[in-house]
């Protein structure tokens, strides 16, 4: 049976600031929101329109520590990774995120 590939590569900017927390461990996990935009032309109207879509990234490690010291809220970043599919409960209902 073939693998499948799971690789993303994300060029956008940072929307806020990122958020550094340690692991019960002590390893450190920078957590970021980034936003990508496309530029379309609209043939209906015949304007040009964006499309801003976020992701959730996640750096593990010494890296993210590093990461943490130099991005801050309008960055622009190039992010490859993999993606990767949660669920959680909020208020009773079962909800879905795909992070990189």
């Amino acid at each position: 049976m073939a693998e499948g590939l799971n690789r993303v590569c994300l060029i956008g900017n940072l929307g806020v600031d990122p958020e550094l927390r340690s692991t019960q461990s002590g390893q450190p996990v920078l957590n970021i929101r980034m936003a990508t935009t496309e530029s379309y032309y609209d043939s209906s109207t015949k304007e040009r329109k964006e499309r801003t879509d976020w992701h959730a990234v996640t750096v593990w490690g010494a890296r993210g520590k590093a990461l943490s010291t130099i991005l801050s809220k309008g960055s622009r970043i190039c992010v490859e990774g993999r993606l990767q599919t949660r669920s959680f409960e909020k208020d009773g209902q079962k909800h879905w995120a795909t992070d990189v």
